[in-house]
């Protein structure tokens, strides 16, 4: 036993030295010990009953930052069918789907339609081969101009403009044409706006043409102070034409009349209309003296090879005169000649020559003398 007790006491000896000795704590007095969180959270809650077997409750810590939204019904325009499977397909399960059928189209006309007797069938059948062309469309078709502008031909037919949005189509009116009125049938999606280019008395309106929207047709009336156009107005997403313009047939033909007139006036300064002559070419030094009778010359000239001598209208065949030639030894000499209209043709250049009617007394002389000025 002696032995035994002196074992224990070396052992704990030794293991008392190989410990060290715990610090000091220091207690500030200031601080207080943590209370407890109470498990009736929120306050007013009714504390929970002890339960042994129950698990230990964890503390409830202060709410978080994250907001919780509420969940929002789902509205679908989709028909019933095609909505549940897209609902099922985007939506997380769960999530109430409300499925709004599309609203039904709007009726812009009433149900029933005029009733047409034969006769008005007919006159819309006319007005309607006029919209849609002649059968020979081909002779119709509008032509290129300048500056890549679609050329129609006014009054053979009605034109089709083809217009795009976000794109402007120019239809230019005849130079120095006043525009009076313009309407549209659909002045809602279709915006006409004026312009005018160069200045008067020639200057062009254009009717400047922009639609909102594809897949529109309607109709366009402009009256102007010479014509009234009828058009038609069709819009398509790529397809357009940047400029129109409009060839006259009456204005074709009145500037060919204005060309017949300017030859004929020219005719009549340039050429005698008797014998369609150029004056340019003949010599008119003549000069005529004597006597005034009715059917005194209005006028003698030569073309180099034969000589004419032009009477009035309103001379009687009764009353033609005798021509005679003089020569250069003052004999009178026969020459050959005719009646051609109202003139003498003679088959030589006369140099003198004298127009004598009646015997005696009573007789008539003109004569002719040759000048050498043209």
């Amino acid at each position: 036993m002696r032995i035994s007790t002196l074992l224990l006491l070396a052992f704990a000896t030794t293991a008392g030295a190989q410990q060290p000795t715990p610090a000091p704590v220091t207690v500030d007095p200031t601080m207080r010990p943590a209370a407890p969180v109470p498990q009736n959270w929120p306050p007013g809650a009714p504390a929970p009953l002890a339960d042994a077997s129950a698990p230990p409750i964890a503390p409830i810590t202060a709410p978080s930052d994250v907001r919780r939204v509420p969940a929002i019904d789902v509205i679908s325009t989709v028909p019933t069918d095609a909505g549940a499977a897209t609902a099922a397909a985007t939506n997380a399960p769960g999530t109430p789907v409300k499925h709004v059928s599309p609203p039904p189209p709007v009726n812009l006309f009433s149900g029933t339609d005029s009733t047409l007797t034969a006769r008005e069938a007919a006159n819309v059948a006319t007005a309607k081969r006029w919209v849609d062309g002649p059968r020979d469309a081909a002779r119709e078709l509008a032509a290129p101009g300048s500056n890549g502008t679609v050329m129609f031909r006014f009054g053979a037919t009605m034109p089709t403009i083809v217009c795009a949005p976000l794109y402007v189509c120019d239809i230019a009116f005849a130079p120095g044409e006043v525009v009076n009125t313009v309407q549209a049938g659909d002045p809602v999606r279709w915006k006409i706006t004026p312009a005018t280019s160069g200045v008067a008395p020639a200057m062009v309106t254009h009717a400047v043409v922009k639609p909102s929207d594809i897949g529109l047709t309607t109709n366009l009336l402009v009256t102007t102070d010479r014509r009234t156009y009828s058009l038609k107005l069709v819009s398509r997403k790529d397809d357009y034409m940047p400029s129109v313009a409009f060839s006259y047939p009456e204005d074709e033909a009145a500037q060919w009349a204005a060309i017949a007139q300017q030859r004929a006036e020219h005719r009549a300064a340039t050429v005698i209309p008797e014998t369609g002559q150029s004056l340019a070419t003949l010599d008119f030094g003549y000069r005529v003296s004597g006597d005034k009778p009715v059917w005194r010359p209005q006028r003698v000239y030569t073309d180099g090879v034969k000589t004419y001598v032009q009477f009035p209208r309103a001379m009687q065949a009764d009353e033609s005169p005798a021509l005679v030639a003089i020569g250069a030894d003052k004999k009178e000499q026969m020459v050959n000649y005719r009646l051609s209209g109202n003139a003498y043709v003679v088959d030589k250049v006369l140099d003198r020559a004298m127009l004598v009617s009646g015997v005696g007394r009573k007789q008539v002389r003109v004569d002719i003398d040759r000048t050498g000025e043209r």
